[in-house]
């Protein structure tokens, strides 16, 4: 028997960063994962910057970026009928470093204040489960499943099956799934999925190749995606390549002959020197009915499957994480009230629907560039085939939403949760393309740079912050008492900088340990009532 404040069910990256979040708050928990090994299979290639600036808080975007593709190399998306082209339209990304230039301008909190991250998914889970290893509050049980769980008043009742057969049970106060979109603590629920269900089938071939002139010979790229659904997926920027390909009822299904399969997507053959993976497989948009209830909860791929076009999934996983995180993290120390797990669902769950339909919508681009494209013309070298490329890129200019979406990444809004102090103030119009940032109960606060090295953000503890941009010195004084009394960690941020005052409404803003705005206003009062609802401990006044 094993006694554990938190068992998480699932070590892909959800379960890594929630472990990984807990034991920053001083939690310990146990990390169980049915593969014995992290992923073979590349899976998501982006970190998002608003995912970046929650690693960075666990210290874990240096490395990230030391293991991922360096940071000159761009995220350009070409479209061209194959390796060959002729190219049929681009869409231009800017570098990492061209991000982190741009963003060191920017000081309205508009973007945030790290650049994004290309890195395999593999990378990620390999990179994060070492570090799990090497963390003493964090017990990793790789090749041990969730066979079943019993919840109980006071705990949950897990037994852990290794591939043997033997046995384990943990005792846990709290058990979250992690597991997936086949998920058993999902299934022990009763918790029902709804969306679309295996909206294309797809073919997939991971190798390595250093065939660089055959690969580059559109130039340096992020993806490549033919008219025919066919996808070139550049890893690493070395040796790493995926291709994706639809498989239709009525065509060619050649996965098990990788090299021909990528000849035929890619329209020319390729130096493979060794093949990583191959598989068929059918993305699912879904989004699941609850996040969980009482002492068991679920977060990433269990609560919520997305088409890859965009990287959502990942980075919502991984803010689902953060979230759940300081809520059980809270709890286990005492001062969390009964309302803040139950605000994990209000507050996440909306969030999941939305970016499964973004993800949906971006999918639904590429599928109308393969209906469009006429295969008789979309390759001919004359007037008439110059005349459909043109009309095929005027459509794909207008529709680059898959990666200029600041709405999906930075517009997270929280403003009806049982937790937040309800805002009086009307809120920015929502788009998914920009951001407009708000001092705004249940807004993200806005992030910005201050020199090379650090952010805002930096500044902030691990807990809670106040972020002090009153023009009374005073000010924070009722709601740092009101925290102590409560025994809510309350960190005091006195913002000196003119500009970041200004940034800052000129007031106070009570900022979470995920980053979301809790409270803000001129004056802390009633400094208790205050305390109580971002603490779960009573509801807001509506």
């Amino acid at each position: 028997m094993t006694d554990t404040p938190v068992l998480i069910a699932g070590a892909g990256p959800t379960g890594l960063v929630l472990a990984t979040q807990l034991s920053r708050l001083g939690v310990p928990s146990v990390l169980a994962e049915r593969n014995p090994d992290t992923t073979r299979f590349p899976k998501m290639d982006i970190t998002n910057g608003a995912s970046m600036e929650l690693l960075r808080r666990l210290g874990v975007d240096e490395e990230l970026r030391a293991v991922g593709v360096a940071g000159h190399y761009s995220f350009d998306v070409i479209f061209a009928v194959g390796l060959n082209g002729p190219e049929i339209a681009r869409w231009s990304q800017p570098s990492a470093d061209e991000q982190r230039r741009e963003i060191a301008t920017i000081r309205d909190g508009s973007r945030p204040a790290q650049a994004w991250c290309r890195c395999s998914q593999a990378v990620f889970e390999s990179m994060m489960m070492r570090r799990c290893h090497a963390d003493p509050l964090i017990d990793v049980r790789q090749g041990r499943r969730l066979d079943r769980y019993e919840e109980r008043s006071e705990d949950v009742l897990a037994t852990l099956i290794a591939e043997s057969g033997e046995e384990c049970v943990v005792e846990a106060c709290y058990l979250v799934g992690c597991d997936g979109w086949s998920s058993t603590v999902r299934e022990g629920l009763g918790v029902a999925m709804d969306g679309l269900r295996d909206f294309i089938k797809i073919g997939l071939v991971h190798f390595r190749s250093h065939d660089r002139d055959a690969l580059h010979t559109l130039g340096q790229f992020w993806h490549i995606f033919t008219p025919d659904g066919g996808a070139l997926i550049c890893q690493d920027e070395a040796e790493t390549w995926t291709v994706h390909r639809e498989l239709t009822d009525d065509g060619p299904d050649s996965v098990n002959e990788p090299e021909a399969f990528v000849a035929a997507v890619l329209g020319r053959s390729i130096e493979i020197d060794e093949v990583l993976a191959t598989s068929r497989w059918a993305p699912t948009v879904l989004a699941a009915d609850s996040y969980g209830r009482g002492r068991v909860w679920l977060a990433g791929d269990a609560v919520h499957t997305m088409i890859p076009v965009g990287g959502y999934g990942m980075n919502t996983g991984l803010a689902d994480a953060v979230n759940l995180g300081w809520k059980l993290a809270a709890v286990a120390e005492g001062w969390g009230g009964p309302e803040l797990l139950d605000s994990y669902d209000a507050e996440r769950r909306p969030i999941g629907v939305r970016n499964r339909d973004a993800s949906l919508e971006n999918a639904v681009v590429l599928v109308q560039y393969k209906t469009d494209s006429d295969p008789d013309l979309v390759a001919a070298d004359n007037r008439a085939g110059r005349a459909h490329r043109a009309e095929l890129a005027r459509f794909l200019a207008a529709n680059d939403h898959e990666n200029v979406s600041l709405g999906i990444e930075l517009d997270v809004r929280y403003d009806t949760s049982p937790v937040i102090v309800t805002p009086t103030d009307d809120a920015p119009a929502w788009d998914r393309l920009t951001f407009t940032p708000a001092i705004r109960a249940g807004h993200r606060a806005p992030n910005v740079r201050l020199d090379d090295e650090t952010t805002l953000f930096d500044r902030f503890g691990r807990w809670f912050t106040l972020v002090d941009a009153s023009a009374e010195e005073g000010a924070a004084e009722p709601a740092l008492r009101a925290a102590k009394q409560a025994g809510l960690p309350l960190e005091h941020v006195r913002l000196e900088e003119a500009w970041l005052r200004e940034l800052y409404g000129h007031q106070l803003v009570l900022v979470r340990p995920d980053l979301h705005i809790a409270w803000s206003g001129t004056t802390a009062e009633p400094a208790g009532a205050i305390i109580d609802v971002i603490r779960g401990l009573r509801k807001p006044q509506r």
